[in-house]
């Protein structure tokens, strides 16, 4: 993707979406409450996407009969393997990017304790739905079993669907109240990286340099290699022009995938950095939002010492294989 084309996914106006919770004690239960909201989406025509267990999907599957095959059914592994904000962002774009942006995408996704993801994973991502997918013309169904912690669900949701009705939530939370309650945690250390760079605003073309010299031996194509460019740009361009002017990059290659960080001693106070787009009379934000855009996995974290940006960027976009396009 290039630079224009990240900018021409911007949300389009609003068009009245829908997240709710969906409670279930069964398989069985669980597919009752979805036929008639997957069913209308199947008949509207619309992409109708669906990440759950096995036993629920074959119950599900049961009840659409012969329209099941029009489902575009996700593995809950391959869709969380990323962070949750990862995945709000990556559910948004199904919708920006359908070829017919005017019709409503569905997407039912469950939350699952066999992936052993912590309460935090949960709420975090119900937060950022909320953020990620406003004025987006998308039907969020989130399946939840009810021997969970359903007080959480009420508060990440306004609105739960019960005996086939959508009943509102009556403790829905602001997404940065919840964040505050379970604020994300530093991402894992990498170890040694295989190259780094000091760079202020006179040396950020070393800095893409250094990117275009690293990424081919991991196996990124030349225009994967391009994005992790742009983005990485973006970023350092931050630090250098609008942050303390200098800061540090370092990358990691292999295993398909290339990593960028890119380190400053400034802090960043962004709650959801990168998921939505900027407004078009400003320029604030736009670095991360298009960095975003650009890469497969944006991360930010800040403490005492500074502000850190990962990047990740792999050979075959995960977008395009296991998370939402």
């Amino acid at each position: 993707m290039d630079q224009e084309a990240a900018q021409a996914a911007a949300p389009h106006p609003p068009c009245g979406t829908v997240h709710e919770g969906v409670p279930y004690a069964t398989p069985e239960q669980l597919a009752g409450e979805l036929a008639e909201p997957l069913g209308a989406a199947l008949e509207a025509g619309g992409p109708v996407v669906v990440a759950m267990e096995p036993d629920n999907r074959a119950a599900l599957s049961a009840v659409l009969g012969p329209a099941a095959s029009a489902v575009d059914w996700r593995e809950l592994d391959e869709v969380h393997r990323v962070p949750p904000f990862t995945v709000a962002t990556r559910w948004a774009r199904l919708s920006r990017r359908t070829p017919r942006p005017e019709q409503r995408t569905t997407v039912v996704a469950q939350h699952s304790a066999r992936l052993g993801l912590d309460l935090g994973h949960w709420a975090r991502l119900d937060a950022a739905l909320t953020v990620a997918l406003a004025g987006l013309p998308v039907t969020m169904l989130c399946a939840y079993p009810e021997d969970g912690d359903l007080d959480l669900l009420r508060a990440t949701h306004p609105a739960l669907r019960v005996g086939g009705a959508s009943v509102p939530t009556e403790t829905v939370r602001d997404p940065l109240g919840v964040l505050s309650e379970f604020p994300p945690p530093p991402p894992s250390d990498l170890g040694p990286p295989v190259a780094e760079l000091a760079f202020t605003q006179a040396t950020l073309s070393a800095a893409r340099r250094l990117v275009t010299q690293v990424s081919p031996a991991a196996g990124l194509d030349p225009e994967r290699v391009a994005d992790l460019v742009l983005a990485v740009n973006e970023i350092a361009t931050n630090s250098a022009e609008h942050g303390p002017g200098a800061g540090r990059l370092r990358l990691w290659g292999g295993a398909g995938r290339v990593v960028a960080e890119v380190y400053d001693v400034g802090r960043m106070d962004v709650a959801f950095p990168g998921l939505v787009a900027p407004p078009p009379s400003g320029e604030r934000g736009r670095g991360l939002w298009l960095a975003s855009e650009l890469s497969d996995v944006l991360q930010v974290w800040s403490d005492v010492a500074g502000t850190t940006v990962r990047l990740v960027v792999e050979t075959e976009a995960a977008d395009r294989s296991a998370g939402a396009p």
